[in-house]
């Protein structure tokens, strides 16, 4: 066996280390503990409809959209020597609101931890980016769940869209739910305004929502053989329509069989077909840090805030697949 090479050591430092090495346990005491600098996160979280959306700056004291409803008919087929007063008709105007709402977290770091921690990096900046995240966790969870019922929250996609008439489609009318069927989710796509430029439209879903459908589409593909979904399945595309992950789309909804009644309490999941022409964050104050006036010599402060909206600007510009089974 060749000698072991310490060339970072003098001479009687490598010495007495190779002779530590030999006595059982006394190595123990040379070696110093490596703690490497990457601090982990205990958390898989998934982003994906905050991630895909627009954000837009905002203005006042909420976001406005102005919609139209077309007519009845659209037109007459008359005689030529008939009055276009026989024909007069308009379309109905309205102006919904999304309020903007405040999102707001505070880190505090003591400056004993800081200057205990000096040696490994920077204690503040540390808390600091693991705050990033968990601030960005709860705003997907309000761009997901939000229900403005809620003192101070504002309504996300799920409360929004499953408020419009004609905008949710059965997966399963049972209250269980059931495994995906393509035709409903197709259904679903068809009734997204623009469906037909996938180009703008995206599914958001659970991970096991995400995996259900990837099951039904090898189902297909092993049936038909000659389907083939872009670049393979692990991009998660259906009909050329990605398919991101949210970790705050829940599999226990509640199903009544034609809609959500609770986002809670059941046994669930959904899709959100979103086409990202028509929803859109709109952001009053955009994701803001600022340190707090020290008011103690033992800590530092900073707060974190955003004031925003989740805005369905096109009530018909996305869906929900609904009744998929949650386990």
């Amino acid at each position: 066996m060749h000698a072991a090479q310490w060339a970072a050591l003098d001479p009687g430092r490598r010495e007495a280390f190779e002779r530590s090495l030999t006595v059982s346990g006394a190595g123990a005491y040379l070696l110093q503990t490596y703690i490497n600098r990457t601090v982990q996160q205990l958390t898989v979280r998934e982003m994906g409809m905050q991630a895909v959306l627009d954000r837009k700056p905002g203005s006042g004291d909420k976001a406005y959209v102005n919609r139209r409803a077309a007519g009845s008919s659209g037109g007459l087929w008359v005689a030529d020597t008939t009055d276009g007063d026989t024909a007069e008709e308009t379309g109905t105007y309205t102006q919904p609101s999304f309020a903007f709402k405040t999102l707001l977290t505070r880190g505090k770091v003591t400056r004993k931890l800081q200057a205990q921690a000096r040696s490994y990096g920077d204690a503040l900046a540390t808390e600091l980016s693991g705050k990033a995240e968990d601030f960005a966790d709860a705003f997907e969870d309000g761009c997901v769940n939000g229900d403005s019922r809620f003192a101070n929250q504002f309504s996300g996609a799920l409360t929004l869209i499953n408020a419009v008439a004609g905008q949710v489609t059965a997966n399963s009318t049972l209250t269980a739910g059931g495994g995906v069927v393509l035709a409903n989710l197709d259904a679903a796509i068809d009734s997204v305004k623009g469906a037909g430029n996938r180009s703008d439209l995206v599914i958001v879903a659970s991970f096991l929502g995400a995996r259900k459908l990837n099951a039904a589409l090898q189902a297909q593909q092993q049936f038909t053989n000659v389907t083939e979904i872009a670049a393979g399945f692990r991009v998660r595309t259906y009909d050329t329509i990605p398919i991101v992950v949210s970790t705050r789309i829940g599999n226990a909804m509640t199903w009544s069989g034609s809609s959500i009644t609770d986002f809670a309490n059941g046994s669930t999941t959904a899709f959100i077909i979103l086409n990202r022409r028509y929803c859109w964050i709109e952001e009053l104050t955009p994701v803001t840090v600022m340190p707090l006036a020290k008011t103690s010599s033992q800590f530092d402060q900073f707060d974190m805030f955003t004031d925003a909206a989740f805005v369905l600007g096109n009530s018909k510009g996305a869906a929900i697949l609904g009744g998929i089974a949650g386990s």
